[in-house]
Parts: C-alpha cells; structure tokens; sequence
C-alpha cells in the first residue's frame, strides 16, 4: 500500500476500535515469565494458559528439532460479552499471547531462547478478526502469519508474515511478506521483502477485473542491520517504506 493507503487502513482500524472502546473494557495483559528450561513443550506453560500453537525445527544450525511455541493465556475474565445488537462476534477472546522459542539440548530437553510478548497483537475488537493466523518453522526460518479482516470501518484486508532467523545470537527479521486487498475496488498489492539477499518485489492486480494483468516491479534495497524481534515491537505497529507505493514510484487507482 501507499502512504495514503496505509493511513486510511490503520485510521479505518483506529475508528473501529474506538466505535467499541466504551463498550468493552480489555483487562490488562499480565505476562508471566517463563521458565528458562524443560524437558518437554509443556513445562513452559505457566498456570492458567495453554498451547495455542507448536511445532518443531532446526532453528540455529545444530541439527537438532528446536521448539516453536505461542501460549495463550486461559483466563474467562478475558473473555467479553459483545452487545447483541452491535456488529462482530459475541464472545471477544481476549487472552494475550506469548511467542516463545526454545532451543532443543543434545541430551534432551530444552533451553529458553526467546519469549516475545509484542509481536503477535491481542484480540481487542469485535467487528475485526482475530489478528493471528499462524506460527510455523520452515526452512530454518520462523514464519508468523498475522491477519486483517473488519466487518466494519476499512475497505482492506490484509495477511502479514514475518520470517525471522537466528542470527548474532538473536531473531532476527529476514524477511516480510504483506498481501493486501481493497474489497470495493478490487485492487491488491502483494510485498515480499528478503532483507538477507537485499531486494524487494510488489505485485500489483485486481481480483475484480479478469481482463487485466498483474504487473511486478522489483528493487534493491539498501542496507541496513537486520532488526531483531524486539526492534521489530507490535506486528501491527511495524511500517516499512517497501510497503508504500509511492516508495516504487507507483500510486494507487483511487476508489
């Protein structure tokens, strides 16, 4: 997306968060620490939450299956009673989540390496999706998927992937993928960024017009220190010029 495209989803988002804030009060999120080490997945789960996703891989070179885990807090006083004449669901989940990576030891077990509270954002707004999707390892590289879908106040959609790998003993992001859609035009931008090998690449189309052909651009980046994963912060807080089209000297249709 543009400047201008970027602007109006997150001030689309920010109006249909307010439009319930004086409904719904989220609790504040309470993060317990995890523990440094465990002999299985489960010995990371504090008390009151549980398993949202897991899955396993080499992460840092050693051959050995290292630990992905997101945790959600299991708390019903999180959970909010949406009114039932309003739009969106009517039970909003709002449990926090923690990302957590811990690195498999060759004699069994595992070793805390990373415990993020930040990037994977809470589930706040009634008439939005929950914004996360997915957390997988592949290739070496951890992919989290993040999503935007509003029944109310943006025309966009939007799925997110941050790829992060281990690199100068911390995460770091090697790359980033954005596909977005504009619902009442039809128009779509698809970002993917590789931070590693320096070049970025958008492809532009139109789900409503079956004449018309996408076009892709593509352009160097310059360089720059990879950021870590706390650099990065909130997954709907982090902006990148790449993303802008002005950025590729393009510009939106309007509409």
């Amino acid at each position: 997306m543009r400047a201008s495209a970027c602007i109006l989803f997150f001030a689309g988002l920010l109006l249909v968060w307010l439009d319930v804030a004086a409904a719904l009060e989220v609790p504040e999120a309470n993060y317990p620490p995890l523990a440094k080490s465990a002999s299985s997945p489960e010995g990371f789960v504090p008390q009151g939450w549980r398993i949202d996703t897991q899955t396993e891989g080499d992460l840092n070179g050693d051959g050995l299956p290292d630990l992905l885990l997101v945790l959600q807090q299991d708390d019903p006083a999180n959970v909010l009673a949406n009114d039932p004449d309003s739009l969106g669901v009517r039970a909003l989940d709002t449990n926090p989540r923690i990302l957590a990576v811990a690195f498999a030891r060759e004699k069994g077990g595992y070793e805390l390496s990373l415990e993020n509270h930040d990037l994977i954002p809470r589930y706040e707004t009634p008439t939005i999706d929950d914004p996360f999707s997915q957390a997988e390892i592949i290739d070496g590289a951890i992919r989290v998927g993040l999503h935007f879908w509003a029944n109310a106040g943006s025309w966009y959609t939007d799925d997110t992937t941050f790829i992060f790998r281990y690199r100068d003993n911390a995460f770091r992001l090697a790359g980033y993928e954005e596909y977005t859609t504009k619902r009442n035009t039809g128009e779509t931008w698809d970002v993917k960024i590789d931070y590693l090998a320096g070049k970025a690449e958008i492809t532009l189309g139109n789900f409503s017009d079956d004449e018309s052909e996408d076009k892709t651009y593509q352009k160097p980046l310059s360089p720059s220190p990879l950021l870590t994963i706390k650099e990065v912060g909130g997954g709907w807080d982090f902006h990148t010029e790449e993303q802008d089209l002005s950025w590729w000297g393009l510009e939106e249709s309007g509409g």
